[in-house]
């Protein structure tokens, strides 16, 4: 008896769902169960950052104009320009208006500006700068970020803001266990997270508060609208290593030596010192293809694709017999 055509229909589409599946396994669940048992993996040149995300808190010295009185506002001088002492900023109703000192004109302010300053900032603690986050509660102080005025003022009303920008600071807190990692006088990489190169910073300060490590860092570079924020998302780069990235696990010691097995063409492996340049948990960055030893020596080192091995038994097993050897 033949078989009728929506029955035919039927056992295509199965055996298409099973095909479908099929090759749904041997792409995505066979590599990932057949990599358990994968003697080796193959080493690429790449870069490693260590550092710590965060959000920094800024802090200036700065100084907020407000008007004497009315009357229509203009603007001589764009937001974000440097300008000497003595330097017309605004005129409200034809009266002019001048810089008392020299630094960036900013446009924004905050209520921050003789609250948080260089000489009061080690007092701030984590929740300071959560207060300058959220909304205030009823009789709380505003810092909320907000515009001078631009068209028209009336007396008090703020006008213009200068910041100096010869030396500014940033507060981050990190977790307490990082104390270790950032020292008094150090260096740190600070990424804003904006596309620009980060900023080379010191380390001012390094206080326990609580359950949070306060970290000030200083800087007398100039940075895209510093004038502007108050907070900002972070990252604090503490070292940043080019090299060939191992994994952690593969790296062994032999006769006093650190380094990999790595693959021969013969079937074999071959112990291949190494120079650690940054390691952060799983990934260890090294020199590549040469480095100088303490005596001078010039010491061949692992390469770009070269073959890794990373099984334990066979890493013991090969260790070993090398530390047998003369």
């Amino acid at each position: 008896m033949k078989m009728n055509q929506k029955a035919k229909f039927r056992i295509g589409v199965l055996v298409y769902l099973l095909l479908c599946i099929v090759l749904y396994v041997c792409i995505y669940v066979v590599p990932k169960v057949s990599d358990i048992f994968v003697e080796t993996y193959v080493a690429e040149y790449g870069s490693l950052q260590i550092g710590e995300e965060s959000e920094a808190l800024f802090v200036r010295n700065e100084r907020l104009y407000t008007a004497d009185g009315g009357g229509a506002i203009d603007r001589v001088i764009s937001g974000g320009s440097l300008m000497r002492k003595g330097s017309r900023i605004v005129t409200v109703g034809g009266q002019g208006y001048y810089s008392g000192e020299k630094g960036i004109v900013s446009y924004f302010y905050d209520g921050l500006e003789s609250v948080l300053t260089p000489d009061t900032m080690a007092t701030a603690d984590s929740s300071f700068l959560q207060k300058v986050k959220q909304k205030p509660q009823e009789g709380e102080p505003d810092y909320s970020l907000r515009k001078c005025v631009s068209e028209t003022a009336s007396r008090g009303d703020a006008i213009f803001k200068i910041v100096d920008n010869s030396q500014w600071y940033i507060i981050c807190w990190l977790a307490k266990d990082k104390a270790e990692a950032y020292q008094e006088n150090s260096t740190v990489l600070v990424d804003f997270l904006e596309g620009e190169a980060p900023l080379k910073m010191k380390v001012s300060s390094v206080t326990l508060q609580g359950d949070k490590l306060q970290v000030i860092l200083s800087c007398n570079r100039f940075y895209t609208n510093f004038q502007k924020y108050r907070t900002k998302a972070c990252k604090l780069i503490r070292s940043d290593k080019s090299g060939i990235l191992l994994e952690t696990d593969s790296i062994t010691e032999v006769n006093g030596q650190k380094g990999v097995f790595v693959a021969n063409k013969y079937g074999g492996y071959n112990f291949t010192p190494v120079r650690i340049l940054s390691q952060d948990g799983e990934i260890t960055v090294v020199e590549k293809n040469l480095y100088q030893d303490e005596d001078g020596n010039m010491i061949e080192t692992v390469r770009n694709y070269y073959e890794i091995l990373r099984s334990q038994e066979k890493i013991q097993e090969l260790k070993g017999s090398e530390e047998h050897v003369d």
